[in-house]
């Protein structure tokens, strides 16, 4: 009797240890299968009358890496100063960890704009244009939280985000592009927009904001305005200015 029962103990560990392996080997496998699992994305835009399409490869790693960051929580703008806060959100835009997928962005707009025969303002134009085809969607309709800002990675999968997001996303670009840009926070409204700083030959509209001798061009990444235009009431009220890169 014993012996039947020390045998029906070691064959229930048997099963055990045997199902832990093969939990513990599909797990591997899924591990490794999302490693080389790669989202495929595509936007089409028009730019001048004319359709424009792109379409780019984001590993699921750095898209999963970036949805586990930590990011700037409206929880922590009552306890710094609202420009340390604002900081936060500056440096979503100039992230090193997303420099391949923004390469890519950038060389593609990049190379049509050349082929296309855009000066520089047509080129930040054509730019604007493409983070405009972005279905504009609040926060609170796809997250828990009323505030949810994302990574530039994260909007370009998701293909929708809200003023903040799409601001962030064309930041980024930008910048990589070599443009002058900044983040503004409009604080009386907690709205987040994204201005461009042009050369002097360039004859500019539409609304500005000053900081340390430089002007910085509104761009509406909701809307389909070009640059300068800044929708009510954001355009009469004073906004922190902080410039992406420095």
């Amino acid at each position: 009797m014993e012996k039947k029962k020390s045998f029906y103990i070691l064959f229930g560990l048997l099963v055990l240890v045997l199902a832990l392996f093969g939990w513990a080997l599909s797990a591997q496998m899924q591990v490794h299968k999302m490693e080389n699992t790669v989202l495929t994305v595509h936007r089409q835009f028009k730019y001048q009358d004319k359709e424009h399409n792109l379409t780019l490869s984001i590993p699921m790693l750095e898209y999963l890496h970036y949805k586990e960051k930590p990011r700037p929580s409206w929880l922590n703008y009552y306890y710094v100063h609202p420009y340390h806060y604002f900081a936060e959100y500056v440096s979503m835009a100039s992230d090193s960890n997303d420099d391949a997928t923004i390469d890519a962005i950038a060389g593609y707009l990049d190379g049509v704009a050349a082929s296309e025969g855009f000066d520089d303002r047509e080129k930040a134009e054509f730019i604007l244009v493409f983070v405009q085809s972005f279905t504009y969607i609040g926060d609170n309709v796809t997250s828990a939280q009323d505030e949810y800002p994302r990574y530039p990675v994260e909007t370009l999968f998701d293909r929708e985000g809200d003023c903040e997001d799409t601001s962030i996303l064309l930041a980024a670009i930008l910048d990589e592009m070599g443009y002058d840009v900044a983040m503004l926070l409009f604080e009386e409204y907690d709205h987040i927009g994204l201005g461009i700083n042009m050369p002097p030959e360039y004859t500019m509209y539409g609304n500005s904001w000053i900081y340390e001798g430089k002007r910085y061009w509104y761009l509406d990444t909701s809307g389909k305005r070009s640059i300068g235009w800044c929708p009510e009431p954001y355009h009469q009220t004073s906004a922190y200015v902080y410039p992406v890169g420095e």
